[in-house]
């Protein structure tokens, strides 16, 4: 019979990732930084992007009270509103009484203000996607220099310093893009996210805009038509 071939022990992964940082250098101290913004900017920006927090169910109800002409009732409590939703329909109600134009450019800008709000933290992590490759490809720059370096002091005699020198510069290559790559695709994922929700408050606020100047323009058509102030 022959003799059962022994079985490899499986290598220790935390051992080979310690033993993967260690040999990229100190250039994967900044690329480890990159990653770390990358964790908390991302949890901190799929905590505050959460529908309930952006577009709450009071701002709804309050768009059926201004629909149904109390939004005497609900001014107050939409303007101390904290969500991005309520501050919106709060801008329209401080416009209320001026033309349908002027209620609605006054919601729109400040749509797009809490767009750039809700954006702010995107920017960050798409700031990341780009410094990890970039600090990466510096670590190989200075790792291949380091072999060349080594190689020109024992004077071309070694050439395996090169080979090795290579192979650890570009475990920071390596590095840099394991974090550039998911960093890419969550800074589209919350653009994205921020444009659906930017619809979605849109959708829930826009039927305000003609409640709020309705008034006005009712009471001005109805002077008109009596003719008591007509020119």
């Amino acid at each position: 019979m022959h003799p059962m071939p022994q079985s490899q022990e499986a290598p220790n992964v935390i051992a080979t990732v310690g033993e993967f940082f260690v040999s990229g250098g100190f250039m994967m101290w900044p690329i480890l930084g990159c990653s770390v913004v990358v964790v908390g900017l991302a949890f901190e920006r799929y905590l505050s992007m959460r529908k309930s927090l952006v577009l709450p169910r009071v701002v709804a109800d309050a768009v059926i009270q201004i629909s149904e002409g109390r939004s005497d009732v609900i001014a107050a409590g939409i303007s101390e509103g904290q969500a991005p939703a309520a501050r919106v329909l709060a801008a329209g109600l401080r416009r209320r009484g001026f033309p349908v134009a002027d209620v609605e450019r006054a919601m729109e800008d400040q749509l797009a203000k809490e767009g750039t709000h809700l954006r702010g933290n995107v920017r960050g992590i798409q700031l990341m996607a780009a410094v990890a490759p970039l600090c990466g490809l510096l670590g190989t720059v200075l790792g291949i220099a380091t072999s060349f370096s080594a190689i020109e002091q024992s004077g071309g005699k070694n050439s395996e310093l090169l080979a090795q020198g290579i192979g650890v510069a570009l475990y920071t290559t390596i590095f840099g893009l394991m974090v550039a790559i998911p960093a890419t695709l969550i800074t589209a994922h919350l653009q994205g996210r921020v444009r659906r929700l930017l619809l979605a408050v849109d959708h829930v606020v826009s039927p305000a805009v003609e409640h709020l100047a309705a008034r006005p323009l009712a009471h001005a058509a109805a002077t008109t038509k009596d003719g008591s102030h007509a020119a």
